[in-house]
């Protein structure tokens, strides 16, 4: 059975789905003969680029258009159909990279007058492969082409066409298909294939195509293959990708319930039902992705609503988290995700995500003020955060201690005050604090110089002894950066002492592999390529 993209390919201008505005200028530009030299076309797989190359390159030399649409019947259009046409090359620049190959299929041949039409019309399919030497020696031709020679270019990556290139074409950016017009293209080619296919079946393929006609004729092609005159949602599961976004859509209304205890048990179902967890990382990204589009957007949430299994799923989460505490949790389940691919255990990495939303103690959890602090918990390394120092008074023992000892009052810490105005007491500041706190300082500082906050992103606090915070450094340098000049430590510390709101803070820094508590330090991509293969950084 032949595929169903190479089966309905558009013959016509008018056949094309979607991309209207280019379609039309094309048209009107083989009707009124102003046409250029050179065109680029670009944009994502599957949307008609080629296609729409193709129709043009045949409208251009037909003997008998209408309106600028090819007929189809004459023979220009008959040996075009029929790949006899001398006057029309079609090269896959994939395979021919070279410029050995550019200048035998193009320089040479373009010299040579059309053979018995009024145009040779080349079309270089993925054009961004063709290498730096080979665009060179087309340069010229494409500047100076003879008056019967048009190029059309086409691409998936424009940035990888160079701009002398792009400069000398017109350039027509193609867009994804909506999901609207795809439904009528698979409706309309179900039809003509003698099935039926459930309506949500059909919306589940437009989903899956992500605004690809042939991925979406693909899928349909291989639903049709089952020989089926009548395809539901249960025939339709055989073929079609599994998506587990209801799966995902569950989770996160069972963590937007705040509950530990249920979020964790959630996940210890899934994994009962064999379900892999892996995976499922990337339908709850999505999850999100869709989350956020819906979050100030009618239009979306009505595509939730109205959408396929998962999507309606999905709509019941619209609202339920704020659009910052959204990006939060697409952030930690990508890093989470990571860890698990590089051999962490699975369940363990959703379970500490589970328990971040559920407990609210991301940045902008309900836990979380918008600064970042934490005021009852802290999602951070240092585990829950003590949000109390002790002041001890220092009074004479009353009648009531008859052992002599002061009775302890607990101070909030952000009441604690200046050096001046609290002498003769001393504060608790625990390392939890310091890294439960450790976004908002990081922000702090970075409202004074962004450069030293590149710094401390890839550092990390690793003791707190007395209102000193030793501050674990990968390079030397960096330590010089922050700690080797006063006035650069002087503006550090005073970030560290208005987040903490007291002046009994001081820095100092540390050259090293680990942690206080033998814990490795977070390295960037820098730091695991030295640790891996040697060197030092200049």
């Amino acid at each position: 059975m032949p595929s169903l993209s190479k089966t309905y390919r558009p013959q016509q201008f008018s056949d094309i789905t979607g991309q209207d505005a280019i379609k039309e200028t094309l048209r009107l530009e083989v009707q009124t003969g102003k046409t250029g030299h050179a065109y680029l076309f670009a944009g994502p797989r599957g949307v008609g680029k080629t296609t729409l190359a193709r129709i043009f390159a045949k409208a251009l030399n037909c003997q008998d258009r209408k309106d600028g649409e090819p007929c189809g019947a004459c023979t220009a259009c008959v040996e075009f159909a029929s790949g006899k046409s001398m006057d029309f090359i079609e090269m896959d620049a994939a395979s021919n990279t070279g410029v050995d190959n550019v200048r035998e299929a193009i320089i040479e041949h373009v010299r040579f007058v059309p053979h018995a039409r009024k145009f040779k019309v080349y079309v270089l399919d993925e054009a961004h492969m063709l290498s730096t030497s080979a665009w060179n020696a087309l340069l010229k031709t494409i500047e100076e082409p003879p008056p019967y020679a048009i190029f059309i270019f086409v691409t998936t990556e424009l940035h990888k066409v160079p701009a002398t290139i792009q400069s000398r074409c017109q350039r027509f950016d193609f867009k994804r298909i909506s999901p609207e017009a795809l439904v009528i293209k698979m409706q309309a080619i179900a039809e003509s294939e003698g099935v039926k296919i459930d309506p949500t079946v059909i919306q589940t393929i437009v989903s899956k195509s992500d605004g690809s006609a042939r991925d979406a004729e693909s899928l349909l092609g291989q639903l049709i293959s089952l020989g089926e005159k009548d395809i539901g949602p249960e025939l339709a599961s055989i073929v079609l990708p599994l998506s587990r976004l209801p799966m995902a859509a569950d989770l996160l209304y069972c963590w937007s319930g705040r509950n530990l205890g249920a979020a964790l048990k959630s996940v210890e179902e899934l994994e009962e039902q064999g379900i892999p967890l892996l995976s499922l990382f990337d339908d709850l990204i999505q999850a999100i992705r869709l989350l956020l589009l819906a979050a100030d957007s009618a239009e979306w949430k009505k595509k939730l609503e109205t959408g396929d299994e998962g999507e309606k799923a999905l709509a019941k989460c619209v609202g339920v988290f704020m659009p910052e505490e959204l990006a939060d949790i697409a952030l930690m389940l990508m890093e989470r995700r990571r860890d698990a691919k590089q051999g962490a255990d699975v369940r363990f990495c959703l379970e500490l995500s589970a328990t971040a939303v559920a407990l609210g103690a991301l940045p902008h959890g309900p836990k979380s003020d918008k600064s970042g602090q934490n005021n009852d918990r802290s999602g951070g390394a240092g585990g829950n955060v003590e949000k109390t120092s002790i002041q001890t008074k220092r009074e004479e023992v009353s009648s009531t201690d008859p052992e002599g000892i002061p009775e302890p009052e607990i101070i909030p810490l952000n009441s604690v005050k200046t050096q001046e105005e609290t002498a003769g007491t001393s504060y608790l500041l625990t390392l939890g604090q310091v890294l439960g706190k450790w976004p908002a300082l990081l922000k702090a500082v970075d409202e004074k110089s962004p450069s030293l906050t590149f710094v401390l992103k890839i550092s990390q606090p690793i003791k707190v002894e007395n209102g000193l915070i030793t501050i674990g450094f990968q390079y030397p340098f960096h330590k010089e950066k922050i700690l080797g000049e006063l006035k650069t430590k002087r503006l550090v510390e005073d970030c560290f002492r208005s987040v903490f709101a007291s002046n009994e803070i001081h820095l100092d820094g540390v050259v090293g592999e680990l942690t206080a508590d033998g814990k490795e330090i977070k390295r960037d991509n820098v730091a695991n390529f030295i640790k891996n293969f040697g060197g030092s950084v200049v």
